[in-house]
């Protein structure tokens, strides 16, 4: 029995066929959820839900990746998105020790004294346990499940070869589905090679560890690959519950924890403004559940760390016996020192309450895809300050504000800077923690001296003079020219050549509709000439067959235009209709 060379060898035939099964179980479920349309409509979040728990892993982490760019998504989404659970079987501790000593390429017996073999928490790209290194230093190891590298490339190439789907969507959609896919694309590869977040996780500890309260987890970087990170294991409950906890004290009237809970609000607005104006680098998912308050005891070590700074009316000789300590370094931002200085001109613009000011500030750091009518976006952008200008920190849905933001510079040909979107949801975050925290602390005030401070240290006063002097110099240079330059518009305006430029805004949509409405009215001229002169030919010539079949073609055409624009039109109606609903 002869085989041909051109047919694919058993393990490659069974690889298509689990791919071609993957991507019809994908698409049949996109289909039966709507999931597409959904999105780029973003309506039924519920639904995109389910279709993403029954797809599996990946579509999990995307939903969980969604959660959090409400840049992206509207908060509707990003809320029903947080309800997704990882029910990922764990894997048993032969597969996790084998994958550990492929990565390392070493024996668990030479890099840990013990591992406990349970892990204590499983999500879709891996499973934690803990573990104690050799020295004694108690860590938290994190393992990818094997495989999962293949199928989230399978996964993400499969969706992507169902975006040709969007040519059935309508045009009303809200975002750019491929642009969406992208950047999950790139978060998720991102996860996949740990090596990122053992670079964040270091250069995060190095800036930020010991600040004020703040703590850090030490990365071991020589124990961690590509697949297994290892960290120092800190002790500690999520801060979440302790906002619960505030939460039942404040039904009860309780001012036990007042002192603390401002301390802990003072301290992450200003070291999350640290890390925006002075490290360039910040964490850009600092959700509750991945700050944890860690409670000291008096034998530990920072017990008795003296205090180097007044909160508000709080002085305290030594750092209260409490610590913060942020987790998950795989979703982090960087900012150029050109982006800090224009975020902190935003910053001082939004003190001024003065919409054009800010306006121009937000154009300085941002891209332009198209023409911008800067009248029309300024108009656009008022309504949405006035809220945050008039509005207490409880009032203020931060995450529908970015939202309908980042849909108004959209709209307007503007291109947001995704460190500057990123930046956004992460300020909201940690604002939505500190008004559980301290309601009457508010994140912009705090963030003024910050932004001031950073543009004095950067202000160049001898390029500035120069500048000045460059300019007034120009200035003396054309002041001559000035009483010729005057009579000669006199001159152009005494002998009636003068002309009037007038600028109006959307000039571009106002000349395409009136050359929309000219081209009907010619169109429907033409129609009325042709049944007229099929009348006449049809009438005058009756005994004439090729006359009156050519009347009659005439007639057969008008109906077939006709037709063809009432039906244009009802599906113009049938799209605004939608785009309404």
């Amino acid at each position: 029995m002869t085989t041909n060379a051109n047919e694919p060898t058993p393990p490659t035939w069974q690889a298509n066929q689990n791919r071609h099964t993957r991507f019809r179980t994908i698409l049949s479920v996109l289909r039966q959820y709507n999931v597409l349309s959904n999105l780029a409509r973003q309506k039924h979040p519920q639904q995109v839900r389910l279709a993403f728990e029954e797809l599996g892993p990946t579509f999990i982490k995307i939903g969980q990746i969604l959660s959090s760019r409400t840049d992206i998504v509207k908060p509707a989404f990003a809320n029903e998105f947080k309800k997704l659970q990882d029910n990922v079987k764990r894997d048993p501790f032969e597969t996790v020790k084998q994958t550990i000593e492929t990565q390392t390429g070493k024996t668990m017996a030479e890099m840990f004294a013990s591992f406990d073999e349970e892990p204590f928490a499983s999500a879709s790209m891996g499973q934690t346990h803990h573990a104690t290194l050799l020295n004694g230093q108690k860590v938290v190891v994190k393992v990818q499940h094997p495989g999962i590298d293949a199928e989230v490339a399978l996964d993400i190439s499969l969706f992507e070869r169902a975006l040709p789907l969007l040519r059935y969507i309508p045009e009303s959609s809200v975002i750019d589905l491929r642009e969406m896919v992208a950047e999950i694309k790139r978060s998720l590869f991102n996860e996949l090679d740990t090596s990122i977040e053992v670079k964040n996780g270091t250069r995060f500890y190095r800036l930020n560890n010991r600040q004020d309260i703040i703590q850090v987890p030490k990365v071991y970087g020589d124990y961690s690959t590509q697949k297994v990170l290892v960290n120092q294991y800190m002790a500690g409950t999520s801060i979440q519950h302790f906002m619960a906890t505030l939460n039942d004290a404040d039904l009860n009237d309780d001012h036990q924890y007042d002192d603390e809970r401002r301390y802990l609000a003072h301290t992450l607005v200003t070291n999350f403004l640290k890390q925006v104006f002075e490290d360039g680098f910040f964490h850009a998912d600092p959700h509750p559940g991945n700050i944890l308050l860690r409670e000291l005891k008096p034998q530990d070590m920072g017990y008795h760390t003296p205090a180097k700074r007044k909160t508000g009316h709080i002085h305290r000789e030594t750092l209260p016996p409490y610590r913060l300590v942020y987790l998950d370094f795989g979703m982090m931002g960087s900012i150029s020192p050109a982006l800090m200085a224009g975020i902190a001109n935003v910053v001082i613009a939004v003190t001024t309450e003065n919409t054009r000011q800010v306006g121009r500030a937000i154009l300085a750091i941002s891209n332009r895809t198209g023409e911008v009518d800067e009248e029309a976006f300024f108009s656009a952008l008022a309504p949405f300050l006035s809220q945050y200008y008039n509005s207490g920190l409880g009032d203020i849905d931060f995450q529908g504000l970015l939202f309908e933001m980042v849909k108004v510079c959209r709209t307007n040909n503007i291109q947001v800077n995704p460190a500057v979107t990123m930046l956004g949801k992460a300020f909201g975050t940690i604002e939505g923690i500190v008004e559980i925290l301290d309601p009457s602390l508010s994140m912009m005030d705090v963030a003024r001296p910050f932004a001031r401070k950073y543009m004095r240290e950067h202000f160049d006063l001898r390029q500035e003079l120069e500048d000045g002097a460059l300019a007034t110099l120009q200035g003396l240079r054309d002041t001559p020219k000035l009483p010729s330059r005057l009579l000669s518009a006199l001159d152009t305006f005494e002998n009636g050549q003068t002309r009037v430029n007038i600028v109006f805004s959307h000039r571009k949509q106002f000349i395409d509709q009136i050359d929309s409405m000219v081209n009907k009215v010619v169109l429907a001229v033409i129609l009325a000439a042709l049944i007229v002169g099929s009348s006449l030919l049809v009438q005058s010539h009756p005994d004439n067959n090729w006359i009156t079949n050519i009347g009659i073609f005439g007639y057969v055409t008008a109906v077939i235009v006709i037709i063809g624009l009432a039906i244009g039109t009802l599906h113009s109606w049938y799209r605004h209709w939608r785009h309404k609903q």
